[in-house]
């Protein structure tokens, strides 16, 4: 399916959707488990970039998801002005938001839905790990493996996992969500004893991620937000970065809350509203 096919046939749902709704009348919106049967809802699915590790002021909702009120979830559904589902979870990978983060997608009210994961199964916080030492070989069979995995068997997870969303929330526009690069690719105490040169590795398995990403989400017809040109001068290292470095805690390499500004910036436009 062609890009413009699928926008085509998600506006002919869309139109479908709400003339379903309305067919309903009155006895069909009486009870209170179909009143929200009109109200436009927005999921935000994805991982801990999606669910705003890094940008402090995290929900406390029993779980260890660490959702953020300054993530782009909350960013862009302020423009939206939706009912919004904030699925996204600390450490989801692929898997995790197909088991997890599912549940509220609906045929008739979800308007819009953005999906932000891959990098936890690329192993990214290990390769995180594996590099801040002073091992560069290590740092490179990690990043090696990583890459393998990006394009060996995660592209068919992805595909997957949007396959379930489309077909859950046919009628909704769908935004995929990238990650921006890392590094500055210059040396400071926040990249730990990662080097320029590791850095620029790290990098370039980012762009890796990106761009495997984005082609799985074209070939669904999704948009897809690429936040690297945004961030680009801002990674760990830079006068001004809009990602953590070394913290000590999981918010290491994570974007702040500046970052989740910048992402709420790249993602509002992608979206129909």
């Amino acid at each position: 399916m062609s890009f413009k096919e699928g926008k085509s046939r998600r506006v002919l749902a869309r139109v479908a959707a709400v003339a379903a709704a309305a067919g309903l009348g009155i006895a069909g919106l009486a009870g209170p488990a179909s009143a929200d049967i009109t109200i436009q809802q927005y999921v935000a699915l994805g991982d801990s970039f999606a669910s705003g590790v890094g940008a402090g002021d995290y929900a406390d909702d029993g779980t260890a998801c660490y959702r953020s009120a300054n993530a782009y979830a909350h960013q862009v559904n302020t423009e939206l002005g939706e009912r919004l589902w904030f699925e996204a979870c600390s450490g989801a990978r692929v898997e995790d938001v197909v088991a997890n983060q599912l549940g509220h997608l609906y045929r008739v009210n979800t308007e819009h839905v953005t999906i932000g994961v891959g990098g936890n199964d690329a192993g990214f916080s290990s390769v995180l790990t594996a590099c801040a030492g002073t091992d560069t070989a290590l740092c490179k069979t990690a990043i090696t493996n990583a890459r393998s995995i990006i394009t060996d068997s995660l592209p068919a997870e992805l595909d997957d996992l949007y396959t379930q969303v489309e077909n859950r929330a046919f009628s909704a526009e769908i935004v995929v969500v990238g990650n921006p690069r890392l590094f500055n690719e210059t040396a400071c105490s926040g990249a730990l004893a990662i080097t320029p040169e590791e850095q620029a590795l790290l990098n370039d398995a980012a762009d890796l991620l990106a761009e495997t990403t984005a082609a799985v989400a074209a070939d669904h017809g999704f948009d897809f937000a690429d936040p690297r040109a945004a961030f680009e001068g801002h990674g760990v290292c830079s006068a001004d970065p809009w990602i953590l470095g070394y913290t000590g805690t999981l918010e290491s390499f994570h974007p702040n809350a500046a970052g989740q500004d910048a992402y709420a910036d790249v993602v509002l436009p992608q979206l129909d509203y």
